[in-house]
């Protein structure tokens, strides 16, 4: 077993712990930005970029207004634009990073360092998964005329483009995919491992002014960042007054609670009805729906039945197969309002409660028979 070496990194102090805090406000900050890039050091860095994965730098710069513009673009590729070579700009560098890193850091302080400065952004998820599903519309829309078409009519890399590693999917790059950047940046300033990740110089350039770009051997595409983002509480795409996600292209995503939606749904509301809930076949959005319009008032127009009552509230329930269920309870706030009335809320639970006190027991973690044993309840 070797000693350890006497620069090796065993500890943080008090004031590197208290600097992971603002590293990590950063990096977030830098994920979700909505400000025009800065196309001139985004160019610079990707030829950065390429130069320490040891390739040459791409002859041509593409740039496009979205991810998925981007991906309508990329699904022509030849080869006259070269191999995907994500893996060797991204995971081959990373993974070379980590075992320099690795040779001063202690594995204990790594881990510290990437939990304090978290990459697991649910936003930047919610956006990439977002994405991948607006460029798979795009992707399956074309390999249905390729199926319809003459074999002959395309080329083996355009079938590559659309079927194999070469696709959007496995080929872009987005914001999520470089979020380990914030650590190895911390690494760089606090720890003073600058040789160590010295080779990043391009790649921290790239993620602070690009929204996605695909690399390839002689082209790389850049997107522009979206111009507008939102998300709620939870960390997932969500807006009530309009897009939640949008780029300088006009592609958007509406989305409520993490759950994409037709625009219409968000934008005109007052159309929801009881026969547009029932005609949706998307369950989560379905439910979304029932939320836009309130539970309160979908109960009131005759959406749901009453399935029981008792003394903790009423349980509502519309089934529309044996696996299609919602339901919820109505529960009545116990502290009065300024004007002595009391507010009636609507509580989504499962759909297997059968009675107004399971259900809202349910809500609090706890079995019928314990919420009864409650003293005090609110």
């Amino acid at each position: 077993m070797h000693a350890s070496s006497p620069t090796e990194v065993r500890a943080l102090t008090p004031e590197q712990t208290a600097a992971l805090s603002g590293y990590q406000a950063r990096w977030t900050a830098i994920r979700r930005s909505t400000e025009p890039v800065d196309r001139n050091a985004a160019e610079e860095g990707v030829r950065l970029a390429y130069h320490a994965a040891g390739l040459r730098p791409p002859t041509r710069l593409v740039w496009c207004d979205s991810p998925v513009g981007l991906s309508r673009l990329a699904r022509r590729i030849s080869a006259a634009d070269g191999a995907s070579v994500k893996s060797a700009m991204i995971d081959r560098l990373r993974r070379q990073i980590a075992s320099l890193v690795g040779r001063r850091v202690h594995t204990r302080v790594r881990t510290i360092v990437e939990s304090g400065i978290r990459s697991n952004d649910a936003l930047m998820t919610s956006v990439a998964d977002a994405v991948m599903t607006g460029a798979g519309h795009e992707t399956a829309s074309l390999a249905a005329r390729v199926r319809r078409a003459q074999p002959l009519s395309f080329s083996s890399w355009t079938l590559r483009a659309l079927l194999g590693r070469e696709a959007f999917r496995y080929s872009a790059v987005g914001p999520h995919d470089l979020a380990w950047l914030g650590a190895c940046d911390y690494f760089r300033e606090v720890l003073d491992l600058r040789a160590e990740t010295a080779s990043l110089r391009g790649l921290w350039q790239v993620a602070g002014n690009l929204g996605w770009l695909q690399p390839h051997e002689f082209t790389c595409w850049l997107v522009e960042r979206p111009n507008l983002l939102r998300g709620d509480v939870g960390q997932r795409l969500h807006s009530a007054r309009g897009p939640a996600l949008r780029y300088p292209d006009g592609w958007s995503v509406w989305a409520w609670r993490g759950v994409e939606v037709p625009a219409w749904i968000i934008e005109q509301p007052e159309k929801i009805t009881l026969a547009s809930i029932d005609a949706e076949t998307n369950v989560q959005v379905r439910r979304c729906m029932i939320e836009i319009m309130t539970p309160q008032r979908y109960v009131a127009l005759g959406g749901a039945a009453r399935v029981a009552e008792d003394e903790t509230g009423i349980l509502w329930r519309k089934m529309w197969l044996a696996s299609d269920v919602w339901a919820a309870v109505e529960v009545i706030n116990a502290t009065p309002e300024p004007d002595g009335t009391h507010r009636h809320f609507f509580l989504q639970v499962p759909a297997n409660m059968r009675t107004a006190r399971e259900a809202v027991a349910w809500t609090y973690g706890l079995k019928a028979k314990a919420y009864a044993r409650l003293v005090v309840r609110t």
